[in-house]
């Protein structure tokens, strides 16, 4: 599908949102999602990133997604994301078209992250010290998709 997009100029539509967990994701948990996600995305020529973030602090978990492909299937997507009852407090952070897929070698992409990772992510230190909570993402709406790129880019 991506070739077929490609080879009609077609850009890539991006959807980035934040949530939290409706509990602290286990390893399982976790692992659940990414299975179902890697399932079903190359169907749907969908590719992406997921982060998860546990918070000490606040015993909480919270998601930031970045879902890439063809625009009817990434709302598509999203709004069945949206119904799960796993997480709440959904927030589309942004979403636009790229020339080209941004994490196009994943199904779906994921990283469990923590404050040391978040601290070490350029320009981001502010955000390592709370969770992904989406009052914390009220800015520039560029910033959230910045930071699935940094680590998408990181070994």
């Amino acid at each position: 599908m991506a070739a077929e997009l490609a080879a009609k100029g077609a850009a890539m539509h991006y959807l980035v949102y934040v949530s939290q967990a409706v509990k602290p994701m286990s390893v399982a948990d976790l692992d659940a999602i990414l299975a179902q996600s890697r399932a079903n995305n190359p169907a749907l020529g969908v590719t992406g990133l997921l982060l998860y973030r546990y918070s000490p602090d606040t015993d909480s978990g919270h998601f930031i997604q970045c879902l890439e492909g063809e625009e009817t299937a990434v709302r598509t997507l999203y709004e069945t994301i949206a119904r799960d009852r796993r997480h709440h407090t959904k927030l589309v952070l942004d979403r636009g078209e790229a020339a080209a897929r941004m994490f196009g070698d994943w199904a779906m992409g994921f990283k469990n992250i923590d404050d040391r990772a978040l601290a070490a992510a350029p320009g981001f230190a502010r955000i390592g010290e709370a969770s992904f909570a989406p009052e914390r993402f009220q800015q520039p709406h560029g910033k959230a998709l910045e930071l699935l790129k940094i680590f998408f880019d990181a070994p």
